[in-house]
């Protein structure tokens, strides 16, 4: 059985769409919780309607609400007791086979704690179609390999059991995204596999909370050098990697903890000293120490 855990607000042009993928999907053995943030378009009418159609469609009304994105979905958590759970945006599509793939390769891992599964999506709007194949661009293994990625891997892709949930839902001081808190929590604390299939489109459109994905490295680089006013840490992943950091810093390996007491550091060095801390740790941008240096000589750090 799959929790799938769905956070809206203001979907009303897509998330009908949504539903209906979930609908389709070749297992059955799901059910949609879905949280509402204070929609005024009329996305909550269209939940409504459909948990009246669909006794799998549940739609949670507790009067809660203007949470924003990170800690409504971390809300929303509360209302998930399956073995399995999947975040869902209010906007993509999901292919049919999705729950059914994530779900098989959740139970071959065999996960002793808490563990997730993240898989791929193609990037796609409704007048193009299809734009690039991967959102993904890298599938981080150490914690080195993510930190100056300003996210987790998207919140959608993933499917975590039900350790991963009791652990993720402690609250922290402060957040950048739900899904950073996934990623963190999966490299430090869990175990983490990676099926490299696109198993959703990821629809691009001017409302994207999190702004457009790149789609190639080569589109990233670009984009690093277009956006070069843009600070090379967010100061809302650093504040809220820290908030990770004092909640669980009792139950990190102390690899873990030397590497992100290095990255906290980072701020108050000169760039000499910045080089040498980075060069040491060895942090990587998708994976690549020269992609991370570029993007260090052209951007302010903080």
């Amino acid at each position: 059985m799959v929790d799938i855990v769905m956070a809206t607000y203001n979907g009303a042009k897509y998330v009908e769409e949504q539903i209906r993928s979930f609908c389709r999907q070749t297992c059955s053995e799901w059910r949609c919780i879905v949280h509402d943030d204070g929609s005024t378009d009329g996305t909550q009418e269209i939940i409504r309607a459909w948990a009246r159609k669909d006794q799998r469609i549940v739609f949670v009304e507790d009067g809660v609400g203007g949470l924003g994105p990170a800690r409504h979905f971390l809300h929303i958590l509360q209302y998930s007791d399956a073995p399995w759970v999947m975040w869902s945006d209010q906007d993509d599509v999901w292919f049919d086979h999705k729950i059914e793939t994530m779900l098989r390769a959740g139970e071959q891992a065999r996960f002793q704690g808490a563990g997730v599964v993240y898989a791929n999506a193609e990037l796609w709007n409704a007048e193009q179609g299809v734009i690039a194949s991967r959102n993904t661009l890298f599938y981080p293994t150490r914690l080195q390999d993510m930190l100056f990625h300003n996210s987790g891997i998207q919140g959608s892709s993933a499917l975590f059991n039900a350790a991963m949930r009791e652990l993720i839902r402690v609250p922290l001081r402060a957040y950048a995204m739900h899904d950073h808190v996934l990623l963190l929590a999966a490299l430090t604390m869990g175990e983490v596999v990676y099926v490299d299939q696109a198993l959703m489109y990821y629809r691009q459109h001017a409302e994207n909370i999190t702004g457009h994905a790149p789609g190639s490295r080569r589109k990233k680089v670009q984009l690093m050098w277009a956006h070069r006013h843009v600070p090379v840490i967010f100061r809302e992943h650093y504040e809220g990697t820290k908030a990770f950091y004092n909640r669980f810093k009792d139950q990190l390996r102390e690899e873990d903890k030397h590497i992100l007491e290095i990255y906290f550091r980072l701020p108050e060095q000169n760039w000499f000293s910045r080089f040498r801390s980075i060069r040491k740790a060895r942090f990587t941008l998708l994976g690549s120490e020269m992609l991370l240096w570029i993007k260090l000589c052209i951007r302010r750090f903080i």
